[in-house]
């Protein structure tokens, strides 16, 4: 077989080129899926536990009526979903 004036020998048949070609098709795909994924670092932080006072919310203290509505609003708009209030604690 002669390709732009340069003989070429294709004693190993026609095929082979086709099954070169598949074999690194099949390494490529091969490679592309049992590649080891990246891990994450693990990070172990320590975390102190704070000892907080929860007293439940006073019904007669406005501010915190206004932040507990504002929270329940907050987390409608966010979730898109109705909400509904169960229970109220002041921490700290």
């Amino acid at each position: 077989m002669q390709i732009l004036g340069v003989s070429v020998n294709t004693q190993a048949g026609e095929g082979t080129g086709l099954i070169a070609l598949l074999i690194l098709a099949i390494i490529g795909i091969a490679y592309y899926y049992l590649k080891p994924s990246k891990e994450l670092k693990e990070t172990t932080e320590v975390v102190e536990e704070t000892k907080t006072e929860v007293v439940p919310l006073d019904i007669n203290d406005e501010d915190a009526t206004v932040a507990s509505l504002v929270a329940a609003i907050e987390c409608r708009n966010e979730f898109k979903k109705n909400v509904q209030v169960i229970s109220v604690r002041r921490i700290g």
